[in-house]
């Protein structure tokens, strides 16, 4: 029997969908302050602001999507780099949930992930892309690069307040919850 992640491999080359993934998630988180930093093409941001009521993108790259407004209270777009964001940033803001999609380096996307776990919500979610590589190809820069490493750091160095797991699908999505060790319920 193949491995799960192998099971869908070869091509397409990226075999997960992840913006249905986070529709179907933030269908029941339904978000109120969300934040994605990368937005690329605005494919997941368009998909996944129905079900949040406050949405901040933060991209490098100037984009051409479509603004999300319906039902949503505010939406702001932020055409820098993460780092000038976070220089910028109210930093008692939180977040429900945060996708961390831009630099795929595992220097900058634990960059990004150490500046803004302090702005997430008790059982809030950060999640990344790219962090299950199947294939030497998907190191490239341009791909999945190193982010993965962001995730084994996570689970080795800050285990006693968050949560996580890797789901073994290419290109590989990790999900990350906000919560003390052994605090399994909320009402404990």
């Amino acid at each position: 029997m193949n491995p799960i992640h192998l099971r869908n491999i070869p091509p397409p080359p990226e075999t997960f969908n992840h913006p249905a993934f986070f529709d179907f998630i933030f269908s029941y988180l339904k978000p109120e302050n969300y934040l994605e930093l990368g937005v690329r093409d605005g494919r997941n941001l368009l998909t996944v602001f129905k079900h949040c009521k406050n949405v901040t993108a933060v991209d490098l790259m100037s984009q051409s999507f479509p603004t999300p407004t319906e039902g949503l209270d505010s939406f702001s777009y932020h055409n820098m780099s993460t780092d000038e964001f976070f220089q910028n940033i109210d930093k008692n803001i939180k977040y429900d949930a945060v996708f961390i999609d831009a630099d795929h380096s595992h220097e900058q996307s634990l960059k990004d992930f150490m500046n803004v776990k302090d702005m997430i919500i008790e059982d809030g979610f950060i999640f990344f892309h790219d962090t299950y590589p199947f294939d030497e190809e998907y190191f490239h820069p341009c791909a999945c690069n190193d982010v993965y490493k962001t995730a084994l750091y996570i689970k080795e160095n800050l285990i006693d307040d968050f949560e996580v797991v890797t789901l073994p699908f290419n290109p590989g999505v990790t999900i990350v919850k906000k919560m003390k060790r052994n605090k399994q319920l909320i009402y404990i």
